[in-house]
């Protein structure tokens, strides 16, 4: 992958993430007629812990997006400073494009994981482990299966490199 298209996919996950928090921020925000709709105290409560939980994510998937536009900024400041060491310009172009594949599988492993019937998870994926966060408070040995075949698939790690943890 070369610089120019780094850059553009940096700006098109940059761009993804604040989409993204639009769109759960007015999804997730109670309109003005939100009283009228709601009569139980019970159904308050749930929906505010959904909520709660949708912007767990969101705001991971946001800081997660804006660190990683941050770092490939500074990596790319490395690889056009003339003062640098061509050796230390390599080493930033291959963490650039090592970070923006790791980011690529992760957002493709989220989602196929929200296709699988979570669409509440995080995933943090380097070298030799994925850690995976999923909305629910508690998680079967059958839906452990599928998560973990699911980060097999994009990552070829193997099942006991996978961590999964269950979020509520």
């Amino acid at each position: 992958m070369n610089r120019p298209q780094v850059v553009r996919f940096a700006a098109f996950v940059t761009v993804l993430a604040v989409l993204l928090g639009y769109v759960v921020y007015h999804r997730t925000s109670p309109s003005p007629n939100a009283a009228a709709y709601t009569t139980v105290t019970s159904q308050k409560k749930s929906s505010h812990n959904v909520s709660n939980l949708e912007n767990y994510f969101v705001n991971y998937r946001m800081h997660r997006d804006q660190v990683m536009t941050e770092e490939i900024a500074t990596l790319k400041a490395l690889t056009t400073n003339p003062s640098i060491s061509q050796s230390a310009k390599d080493q930033a172009t291959a963490t650039m494009v090592r970070d923006t594949q790791e980011l690529k599988a992760e957002t493709q492993t989220e989602g196929l994981l929200s296709a699988r019937g979570f669409p509440l998870s995080a995933v943090t994926i380097t070298q030799n482990k994925a850690v995976v966060v999923v909305g629910a408070s508690h998680l079967d040995s059958q839906q452990i299966g599928r998560i973990a075949n699911t980060i097999t698939e994009i990552t070829s790690l193997p099942p006991q490199d996978v961590v999964i943890l269950p979020k509520s």
